[in-house]
């Protein structure tokens, strides 16, 4: 029978599905470690394959974040222990579900910040104080922001652009202008998109308030409104920059680029659009990790890059 407080239109959002696998990977995420595949995005921006030790820089790079992240996700749990027992879904997470004892948590959580941190000092002193920033505001986030309207949209898409940060960092390269920006407003668009999936998913009248957040169903419109367009801004600053001087010097065929715009434009529209329909993971990213289409636009826009760096045929 389905859940009372899942909304009648809902896919399974997969953390009912989620409890067949071990309560300790899905504690620590692990399948969120994919998010972090995101340091390597000014790797490839910069054209650094052949700058010595990049690649073993963003291993450990990707490591030492990916244990930080998980730290930081138990904590998290921990704090939001009393609201996920009242989520539809998330009430099925180890701590929330008492799988696994909040002493047990707490020490794991402190062995992989610790490792975490180890690590980041071995990839370097930039990347090891971005590490810091990152650690400082998942905890602010956690105990404070993410109860306060708009300000945990921001703080969320700060986190998610603080891993491109990280990747430059890592292999010691500047971080494009075009690139901080483009990712600063499509995480701010995929930020509005989880806060309204969990309003959908929380279900009730348009008063409810979703517990530990501040909004409440009469704020989805607006949320709604705020996500599509920041997302649309995203692909604008995608276009200016297939038109700039940038793109012309480091792109052979930069005009095969804006190939990749409409390619952004589906993927951000496909993402409202089943949010809209209340179908949408509390988690839009962990959605498209699991959506064909999603990968089929991951595909587009590799062979699109590429096409733009050589030429085609002989």
């Amino acid at each position: 029978m389905q859940d009372p407080s899942v909304s009648a239109g809902a896919r399974p959002t997969g953390e009912g599905r989620a409890t067949r696998r071990h309560p300790w990977l899905r504690l620590l995420r692990l399948h969120h470690w994919l998010k972090n595949a995101l340091l390597g995005v000014p790797f490839l921006t910069a054209q650094a394959w052949a700058r010595p030790g990049a690649l073993s820089a963003l291993g450990l790079g990707f490591l030492s974040l990916s244990l930080l992240a998980s730290a930081t996700y138990v904590l998290n749990d921990l704090a939001d222990l009393a609201h996920d027992r009242e989520h539809a879904q998330k009430r099925h997470r180890p701590l929330a579900s008492g799988e696994i004892g909040e002493r047990a948590a707490l020490t794991v959580a402190a062995l992989c910040a610790l490792v975490g941190f180890a690590l980041a000092w071995l990839v370097g002193g930039e990347f090891f104080a971005t590490m810091l920033v990152y650690v400082v505001l998942t905890t602010l986030y956690t105990r404070r922001l993410k109860r306060q309207a708009l300000v945990d949209v921001l703080a969320l898409a700060a986190l998610w652009t603080l891993r491109l940060v990280a990747g430059a960092a890592a292999i010691q390269v500047a971080l494009s202008a075009w690139l901080l920006s483009f990712g600063a407003f499509l995480f701010m668009s995929l930020s509005l998109a989880k806060r309204v999936a969990e309003l959908e998913a929380f279900g009730g009248d348009r008063d409810r308030s979703l517990p530990g957040r501040g909004y409440a169903r009469r704020d989805l419109s607006a949320l709604l409104a705020f996500g599509i367009s920041t997302g649309v801004v995203s692909v604008l600053v995608l276009a200016l920059f297939v038109d700039s001087t940038p793109a012309h010097l480091k792109y052979p065929h930069h005009e095969r680029l804006w190939l990749v715009c409409p390619a952004v434009w589906f993927w951000l529209a496909r993402i409202w659009l089943e949010t809209s329909r209340g179908q949408m993971h509390h988690d839009p990213l962990v959605y498209s990790l699991r959506d064909r289409a999603s990968w089929g636009v991951v595909a587009i826009i590799a062979l699109v890059w590429a096409a733009a760096l050589t030429p085609l045929g002989p």
